[in-house]
């Protein structure tokens, strides 16, 4: 039965190797094309929009100002954009101050009289924001000084509803941060490379940017889901709308600096992810919305669920070896009754190394290239030893806790939110 072992491993490779050679063959593209956006800026006044800057805030500190300080410090014309804090009710009193202690002409502060992140946005979009554009940032966001000009330009089209900027993270300390930091390099050219195939669905809060009366068309941000940017983005594109990205707009983030945090918050990404999929299947499946339904979502939930069956065949693979290893210690023969009953080795030698082989040089060549096309520069050591590091070991904790979140769905039927939804 050795067959099924090569089997399971030419239908893994082949996957891996389909699924880098897509995207690298996109990035090419990009790469190529100088895309119209990334090389202009809105320089005359008349090409430039009114904006609301929306930062909804939780329990932050003194993150909360930097935010703050980082957008005031925006080569945007001053007056042609204001702050709005929005605080939770929730907000405790440290947060309050800070956001207070902020207050000015160009800084609102708003008291949301109810808990959850879409909640208070919602309520400073109906009641205080008149602008023609809305950036909505977290509360532990930096930006980069030209970010609202290249943001503002793609709206230029009147079917654009939201733009997206690149984010990158913000002083990595930590190991874990470290390994973000390339997660999020290598997202920026996936995120560009969806927008370009027309399916850019998730419309993330650290630096994304809307026009204020489409929102208002859709019926503003859903109260009730755990990733309204997800939700958000699908509802957008399902209504005819474009969502794009400007790559060389720069946000910078505050990421988890513990495995605990860190999975908290994946969890609640990626649960949300299966939620609102869920959600627009069927809208979805018309096949009206290009890409999204046709490319996209399809080899996201390949990619997904590739990583899945992986981590379950590591799984398999080591209680084996621990059960041989048991049972040589205690000398019985129950793993010779195991192995003669299966016959039936996922990772054998030639699994690791035809995996090897394919992600080896299909794989990280198509890694190193994006983080190039993103970076510029690449440090050859440094870089080298994280990109290694983020596709070995970081990438099976990824799977590991889509596969969680998957299960803890299938258990709750509901995912992790931000605040409380009322």
């Amino acid at each position: 039965m050795s067959n099924l072992s090569d089997l399971y491993t030419f239908g893994i490779a082949f996957i891996v190797l389909l699924l880098a050679v897509f995207w690298l063959l996109v990035f090419v593209d990009i790469n190529r094309k100088k895309m119209e956006e990334e090389g202009k800026k809105a320089e005359r006044r008349n090409e430039l929009k009114t904006v609301a800057v929306l930062i909804p805030t939780l329990a932050e500190g003194e993150e909360l100002r930097k935010t703050v300080s980082s957008v005031l410090d925006s080569d945007y014309p001053k007056s042609m954009f204001k702050v709005y804090i929005v605080l939770n009710k929730a907000s405790p009193q440290y947060t309050r101050e800070i956001a207070y202690s902020m207050r000015s002409r160009r800084v609102k502060v708003i008291e949301a009289p109810m808990n959850g992140k879409a909640a208070v946005m919602n309520y400073a979009l109906k009641g205080f924001i008149e602008e023609e554009l809305l950036l909505v940032l977290d509360a532990d966001t930096l930006v980069a000084k030209d970010l609202m000009r290249r943001l503002v330009w793609p709206f230029k089209d009147r079917k654009v509803a939201s733009v997206v900027s690149s984010v990158k993270v913000y002083k990595p300390r930590r190991i874990i941060e470290y390994l973000q930091k390339y997660e999020y390099l290598l997202s920026i050219m996936a995120r560009k490379a969806m927008s370009v195939l027309g399916g850019l669905m998730v419309v993330h809060g650290a630096g994304s940017m809307f026009r204020v009366s489409a929102l208002r068309k859709v019926g503003y941000f859903d109260q009730n889901n755990y990733t309204e940017d997800i939700e958000i983005g699908l509802r957008l594109l399902t209504s005819g709308y474009k969502v794009e990205n400007a790559m060389k707009a720069f946000s910078y983030t505050i990421v988890p600096g513990t495995v605990r945090g860190l999975v908290k918050q994946r969890l609640r990404w990626f649960s949300g992810f299966f939620i609102n999929i869920i959600k627009y299947r069927k809208k979805i499946e018309r096949g009206k919305y290009g890409a999204l339904g046709k490319v996209i979502i399809p080899i996201s939930l390949i990619s997904i669920f590739l990583g899945i069956v992986v981590v379950i065949g590591l799984v398999y693979y080591f209680v084996t070896l621990f059960i041989y290893m048991y049972t040589l210690a205690v000398n019985t023969n129950l793993y010779y009754t195991l192995t003669s009953s299966m016959q039936f080795s996922i990772f054998s030698l030639n699994t690791i190394y035809i995996s090897l082989i394919v992600l080896t040089f299909i794989g990280l060549f198509s890694l190193f290239y994006s983080l190039r096309s993103v970076n510029g520069r690449l440090d050859a050591l440094k870089d080298t030893a994280g990109i290694l590091i983020y596709s070995i070991f970081y990438s099976f904790f990824l799977s590991f806790v889509w596969l969680a979140s998957l299960v803890m769905l299938s258990v709750r039927r509901k995912g992790i939110g931000w605040g409380i939804p009322t």
